[in-house]
């Protein structure tokens, strides 16, 4: 096992620094390094944080379940997120978020989501467990379970766990939901929590909305909460967060369904009539993953404060000029040719993100 840790630690050493120029304009500065990170069951980027000094913190890896920290191009092991026993051998059984509670010199404190089979290994929830980075060890160690879906799904489309979250404060998060392929998503009394907005804490958790299908990205802009979701072929949304909210999935979307075999139909294509409708939609589909917000500095020129969104199927990144709290201005969507599992800002206001292909890039303005 150490061989093998040792092994992937001078994988990580292998940078590729090479200066990726894009097409478009305005042009971004992208600097590659080759992580290998991704999970030996196929491609899916690792999860991903920022510490206040730009320390990285990685989920995923070979094996889908540890986590690692990334520092001055070095890549070091810090733990097991979840047992072999909790997953399939297949890339979306890893963790879907990381995010930090709190830090100090001694210690971090975090919360990982991951899609977690039950015992008998024949359905699937959604968890986030709190976790606690010694520091001087450099180690870590789980901690009290915050929140386990329900119901139990059987185990299909896993891609749809969702699983991001939002930081509130050191004792509270918001988390996405997804609807994990669930056949009777339709039957609002049966699909529980599933496709939704919560508050979670130590102690309790309170749904905030519901009517989502994939929402992989989410961001608070002051009291104002925004994520983003996946639609079917097409109808991907970016969504005003509003309590008691009904969303539609299942029942309209802009999207449309895939066909005779999908796990669910949606009853209306193309309105969003007699639901909360979103600010934006693509469609045909981008595929979008996590939301940052720039920081308001010179270096992000004209796209300083926007909004910018990862995505998979376009492999770009979409920039979105908020021009209030409902309502997106100006779109620029600028190709990376990378599928951007997870996006972050650096303290120096630069952007990283991971990719499917186990790669991590860093992004300013040209």
């Amino acid at each position: 096992m150490r061989s093998f840790f040792a092994a992937l630690s001078v994988l990580a050493l292998l940078l590729s620094s090479t200066q990726v120029a894009v097409a478009d304009s305005p042009e971004l500065n992208i600097r590659t390094v080759d992580l290998y990170a991704t999970a030996v069951e196929g491609g899916r980027g690792a999860a991903l944080a920022v510490l206040r000094d730009g320390t990285l913190l990685l989920g995923g890896g070979r094996t889908g379940d540890t986590l690692y920290q990334y520092r001055e191009n070095k890549l070091t092991t810090l733990g097991k997120i979840l047992k072999q026993s909790e997953r399939q051998r297949d890339s979306r059984f890893g963790p879907t978020d990381i995010a930090v509670l709190s830090e100090n010199s001694k210690e971090l404190q975090l919360l990982i989501s991951y899609p977690q089979l039950n015992a008998a290994r024949n359905c699937v929830r959604l968890a986030v467990f709190r976790y606690t980075i010694d520091r001087s060890k450099q180690s870590l160690s789980k901690q009290e379970r915050w929140f386990l879906g329900k119901p139990c799904v059987p185990v299909g489309a896993v891609q749809h766990a969702a699983g991001r979250m939002q930081i509130i404060d050191s004792k509270s998060a918001y988390l996405t939901t997804g609807d994990l392929g669930f056949r009777r998503l339709d039957q609002i009394a049966v699909r529980g929590w599933l496709g939704g907005v919560f508050e979670i804490s130590a102690g309790n958790v309170k749904q905030i909305s519901q009517g989502h299908r994939n929402p992989q990205g989410i961001l608070s802009i002051g009291t104002n909460l925004y994520i983003s979701e996946h639609g079917p072929r097409g109808g991907d949304e970016i969504n005003l967060i509003k309590p008691g909210k009904d969303y539609g999935w299942p029942f309209v979307t802009f999207g449309a369904p895939y066909g005779p075999g999908d796990y669910i139909k949606p009853s209306k294509t193309g309105t969003h009539a007699g639901y909360e409708p979103p600010i934006y939609q693509w469609t045909p589909s981008v595929a979008p993953t996590e939301l940052v917000q720039l920081p308001s500095i010179q270096s992000w020129k004209n796209f300083a404060g926007q909004i910018v969104m990862g995505t998979l199927a376009a492999q770009s990144l979409i920039f979105m000029e908020l021009t209030a709290p409902d309502k997106i201005g100006k779109v620029t969507q600028i190709e990376v040719n990378e599928r951007v599992r997870d996006l972050e800002v650096m303290p120096n206001g630069d952007l990283v993100a991971t990719t499917d292909s186990g790669r991590l890039l860093f992004i300013n303005l040209r």
